[in-house]
């Protein structure tokens, strides 16, 4: 559920801000989480790992909804014919 959440928040993140808007986010969402495994006692392999793939997860969801607004309109022209 948190990586769906993830990846509505890069879609949310892409109609608004630039590239440096979704560093600066992704870097409180790597934070957030850092504090999140050291309350409960994570190590910290654990948490770098779960950080990683928010990051990923998040940013994926930016690109692919950049790449969406450049090409899409050309695939569902070619898909409608």
């Amino acid at each position: 559920m948190l990586y769906i959440v993830i990846a509505a928040l890069g879609v949310v993140v892409a109609r608004q801000f630039s590239w440096f808007g979704v560093f600066a986010i992704s870097t409180i969402l790597a934070v957030a989480l850092g504090i999140e495994g050291a309350l409960h006692d994570r190590t910290l392999v654990k948490v770098l790992h779960r950080d990683w793939e928010v990051i990923v997860t998040f940013q994926s969801a930016y690109f692919a909804h950049i790449v969406w607004d450049v090409y899409g309109p050309r695939l569902m022209a070619r898909i409608g014919r």
